[in-house]
């Protein structure tokens, strides 16, 4: 087997999750405009919308800001018609201002195992790198956490202009880090677009399935399944 030279990791629910969590960022953001919505019932209504889009999403392959900006500004018009109270806000209003929150390093937290991980994989000498299908504020939220202190690199699907399963965001990885396909080990919690697109390009992965998962992860044939990073430190040899 060839030796592990790289390492490449999805950025959403497998380093980051929104904090405390995504129904809580919803309903504090909505209640500074004069509607009370219940967490639950943001998280409720989030789930199914959400799979939905991100399948219809890797389908067409291409990616922007303008592309991003308009699907969360569709998932968000999705959510709000799903709740009444809602109407009590804006639409407008309320998508813009869940849309900087979300743009905000506070609206997330690394999960505990991250840093301590991804300290130990560079002291073995790996390259390290996100590989994520998010709009160029991925960049600020990574500098305000400070991942950008832990990794080599950072691909974004918006500014590579595909997003995953397209095998050429992670050709972008792979040139950056410097190693061969045969070399990278890839780590998502997504079996569509990391695992997908990670073996399309001819890449090891690993399925992580996070505590804080805000979609249901469907059982995989022939992947190897994690539940956090000191598992992917014992493969890696």
């Amino acid at each position: 087997m060839t030796r592990t030279r790289a390492v490449f990791l999805d950025a959403g629910h497998t380093l980051l999750y929104a904090h405390p969590d995504l129904g809580s960022v919803y309903a504090e953001t909505t209640a500074k405009l004069g509607a009370q919505v219940a967490p639950e019932r943001f998280a409720e209504a989030f789930v199914p919308v959400f799979r939905d889009f991100t399948k219809t999403y890797a389908q067409e392959g291409a990616a922007s800001d303008a592309q991003d900006y308009a699907m969360w500004r569709e998932i968000t018009r999705r959510i709000y018609d799903r709740i009444p109270e809602l109407g009590e806000v804006a639409f407008d209003a309320w998508f813009e201002a869940l849309y900087r929150r979300f743009g905000e390093a506070g609206a997330w937290r690394f999960y505990d195992d991250v840093e301590p991980a991804l300290r130990k994989l560079r002291e073995r000498g790996l390259r390290l790198g996100v590989v994520s299908n998010w709009d160029t504020r991925l960049r600020g939220i990574c500098a305000g956490l400070g991942l950008d202190r832990l990794v080599d690199f950072i691909v974004i699907s918006a500014e590579v202009g595909v997003r995953k399963p397209d095998p050429r965001i992670f050709h972008a990885a792979l040139e950056q880090a410097g190693v061969a396909a045969s070399e990278a080990l890839h780590v998502g919690d997504l079996p569509e677009e990391d695992v997908a697109g990670a073996r399309a390009a001819g890449i090891e992965a690993v399925l992580i399935d996070r505590p804080r998962r805000i979609t249901p992860l469907p059982a995989p044939t022939g992947v190897e399944v994690v539940r956090g990073l000191e598992e992917v430190l014992i493969m890696i040899k």
